[in-house]
């Protein structure tokens, strides 16, 4: 393949096949496009919400104005530190793989120069649906912070947890981003970065990217689903093939002119 997708995200994934798989450095190291979104007020191990919670943060000091400066400072050529979640090799071994088995690294990540292309804010709402990473943690963290952690086995200490989270998120705002980034760039460090930027917390919640390259979701993607339809499979990798490759053209021509001789 062309390039991983993070656990969370979905989107374009370029998948080699045959003398095909010879054309994927091009896309490992090619501009992507991501749309990205972020929740306020909490971070994970992981930078997205499949993570541990690591943190509750303040985030009624956020505003729209105060996120539009910031994305501004993360334009252009700027230093990134990759998540430890990630498919990255410190002597021999995959970043992702220390952190499952608990391993400590040997040495620490150390940060990378990147580019960001362009990033603009889409939405800042409290209005959304998404849940905390870890709601029994929340709960736990907010009730030991306040010194009013209840007996869960007196019913009338009984918490209502549905109510705490819904008034947890209350203020907890989302942001959505459009990200055209260069090779190496992880979005989860960006909106992570971002919460810190901002004197809160931050962890993705939805990921999806929309181009790598010149190949762009939708318009030369078939779906996930479709995979077992060898004609769908058969007619994607024509158009491709067709569109993207010069010298695969070439090639397709000199056999059809061999058939029709």
């Amino acid at each position: 393949h062309g390039g991983t997708l993070d656990p969370l995200a979905t989107g374009v994934l370029v998948i080699g096949v045959n003398d095909g798989c010879k054309e994927l450095h091009k896309y490992i190291g090619c501009n992507k496009v991501y749309l990205a979104t972020g929740l306020f007020g909490f971070a994970t191990d992981s930078y997205d919400s499949y993570g541990k919670l690591l943190k509750t943060a303040p985030v009624k000091h956020i505003t729209k104005e105060m996120l539009t400066f910031t994305l501004q400072k993360f334009t252009g050529d700027i230093s990134q530190k990759p998540p430890l979640y990630s498919a990255l090799r410190m002597e021999g071994r995959r970043l992702y793989d220390y952190a499952r088995k608990g391993i400590a690294l040997p040495k620490s990540i150390e940060p990378r120069a990147i580019k960001i292309h362009s990033l603009s804010l889409l939405d800042f709402t409290v209005n959304h649906d998404y849940k905390p990473p870890t709601t029994t943690t929340i709960l736990k963290t907010r009730t030991s912070e306040n010194n009013d952690v209840m007996n869960a086995s007196d019913p009338s200490n009984a918490i209502n947890e549905d109510s705490i989270i819904e008034s947890l998120l209350m203020d907890n705002p989302i942001f959505k981003i459009h990200v055209e980034c260069g090779k190496g760039t992880y979005i989860r460090s960006l909106i992570h970065d971002i919460g810190i930027e901002l004197n809160s917390a931050a962890h993705v919640v939805e990921l999806i990217r929309l181009q790598q390259g010149d190949i762009c979701l939708h318009r030369d993607t078939i779906e996930l689903d479709e995979r077992t339809d060898l004609n769908t499979i058969f007619n994607a990798m024509e158009k491709i093939q067709s569109k993207h490759s010069y010298s695969s053209q070439l090639q397709c021509n000199k056999v059809t002119d061999i058939s029709a001789s």
